[in-house]
């Protein structure tokens, strides 16, 4: 048997944790102007190809995509990063046990496409949920893979494979919309990214799973095959199980409160008010997931390992949540001043009408970014019984917002939602940081110093844009000026403030590895 020990490794703790962790941090966000270039460049393009209908149409089937998503894998792909200790026949155990998990989900997404299909009035969905289950299914083979490259903190090959299949699967759609496929082309756009990653997780990681286990049976069957080792073997697998399976739990139940709005709203406006307000959520996540989606995968397996020691733990997490509250709120906030300009320069004339959608739901992200991070806490703990408990008195409360919005269209829905974040998200980090070493002082003192001047500099933004808008009629123009002052306000700012100073000079010295 081949030696697979190596790529079951995780990093090591102490000095060389901390200088992976930066490295791994640095690299991640260096990729971010690449990304966010070829998004702004494929949205820019796709959104004068294709019409709002054809968003909306894609987006009918996002709320099913979500939920196949938290069910895949029943949470084995985070449960193997946080993992302390993981061997090749516990690796090997949980792929199998996932891989008929996703049989199943992947079947019952497909049985649902003519469900869709019925229930939105669109015979196109049968065959768009039958083209995405091509695409899930190839992520759910690789998830392993891939977990073992995040466990052994390889992000920069992880970044690597996911900025060249971003490329390439919007070359494909480009093509796609031109040639007048329309809604196709948005379709192919996921798919194709979506296998390339998966092929290129399977090629990099050169772990294989035993096809001893993959004839055992379920919960019970992989259990058994484990214990020929010891009984300890089997309780890592129970403890492995228990952790997967209450994190699917969290992501299923806030799934279904979180997509509640795109099925309303499909349902009773149609996919062209849908295709406004998915459009305008999807750019009001846009600058938290530049910065939030990279820093998970770092954040989480960082995290995991330096749990062992809270001191160390509390100090990880001030520096990974510092720079992530520090670009995301003003870049909120900036766009909620520019909203009409950047959706006009963005997407075109058509997609104004977004522009009261868009701010609404930056409202909702700058405040509700503040509970987001609450993942890393309860995932690098292995808390997510709590977190389960948790999605279970949120989920009832965003559905009953969403709800009552419903009546008065997009528009509505939007003001749900807003109103249950802002209602949600304090109680959540309160609820969240009760059972973590991260204090609330830790945590607001890394908050306040970004959303003070943040918020000012928006304030500062609204009282000169009037003249502005008098004095320079062309709105590229108009948005970098208005850029250049936000950002000099914010700085200036931020900098002025004690807890903004403080925190710069610490991760500066971090990252130099030196005292300032």
């Amino acid at each position: 048997m081949a030696d697979f020990e190596p790529y079951l490794q995780a990093e090591p703790s102490g000095t060389q944790l901390k200088q992976t962790s930066v490295k791994s941090g640095l690299v991640t966000f260096a990729a971010q102007p690449v990304k966010l270039v070829m998004g702004i460049g494929a949205t820019a393009i796709l959104s004068r190809l294709v019409t709002p209908a054809d968003f909306g149409l894609l987006a009918l089937v996002t709320p099913l995509l979500a939920l196949v998503d938290s069910l895949s894998n029943l949470g084995m792909e985070t449960a193997t990063v946080q993992k302390q200790t993981l061997n090749h026949q516990q690796a090997s155990a949980a792929f199998w046990f996932s891989f008929k998990v996703n049989v199943v989900v992947i079947a019952a997404m497909i049985a649902m496409g003519p469900v869709l299909a019925w229930f939105y009035d669109q015979p196109a969905l049968s065959a768009v949920t039958l083209a995405m289950a091509v695409g899930a299914l190839s992520l759910c083979l690789s998830f392993q893979h891939k977990s073992l490259l995040r466990r052994q903190m390889r992000f920069s090959l992880l970044t690597g494979i996911e900025v060249g299949s971003i490329a390439i699967a919007t070359l494909c759609a480009i093509a796609a919309a031109r040639l007048g496929l329309g809604y196709w082309a948005l379709v192919l756009q996921i798919v194709v990214m979506q296998v390339l990653q998966s092929a290129a997780y399977w090629i990099t990681c050169g772990w294989r799973p035993s096809l001893a286990l993959a004839t055992k049976g379920s919960k019970g069957g992989v259990k058994k095959g484990l214990k020929k080792d010891s009984a300890s073997s089997d309780g890592e697998m129970r403890s492995l199980l228990s952790y997967g399976a209450n994190l699917t739990g969290f992501r299923f139940i806030t799934r279904i409160g979180m997509q509640m709005d795109r099925i309303l709203l499909g349902y009773i406006s149609g996919t062209t008010a849908l295709g406004f307000y998915d459009v305008s959520y999807r750019w009001a996540y846009f600058p938290f997931m530049q910065v939030y989606a990279p820093l998970f995968d770092v954040a989480v397996s960082s995290l995991s390992r330096a749990y062992a020691d809270p001191v160390t733990y509390r100090k990880y997490c001030r520096w990974g949540m510092m720079p992530l509250f520090a670009l995301c709120l003003p870049a909120l906030a900036f766009l909620w001043v520019t909203a009409t300009e950047v959706l006009l320069i963005l997407l075109g004339e058509q997609w104004l009408p977004a522009v009261p959608i868009f701010r609404l739901l930056l409202i909702a992200m700058f405040v509700g970014s503040l509970s987001r991070v609450t993942k890393w806490l309860y995932i690098s703990s292995g808390q997510t019984r709590r977190q389960l408990r948790w999605g279970l008195i949120h989920t009832p409360i965003m559905i009953g917002s969403v709800a009552v919005g419903a009546h008065w269209g997009a528009y509505g829905i939007a003001v749900g939602y807003t109103s249950g974040m802002c209602l949600l998200t304090w109680p959540s980090v309160l609820f969240c940081l009760k059972e973590s070493p991260l204090t609330v002082r830790d945590f607001l003192s890394v908050v306040w110093p970004a959303a003070t001047a943040a918020l000012v500099s928006a304030g500062g933004l609204l009282l000169v844009q009037p003249l502005l808008i008098e004095s320079l009629s062309n709105s590229f123009v108009r948005l970098c000026v208005e850029g250049l002052l936000f950002s000099g306000t914010y700085c200036t700012l931020w900098f002025l403030l004690p807890g903004g100073r403080a925190s710069t000079t610490q991760i500066i010295a971090h990252f130099f590895g030196r005292r300032l």
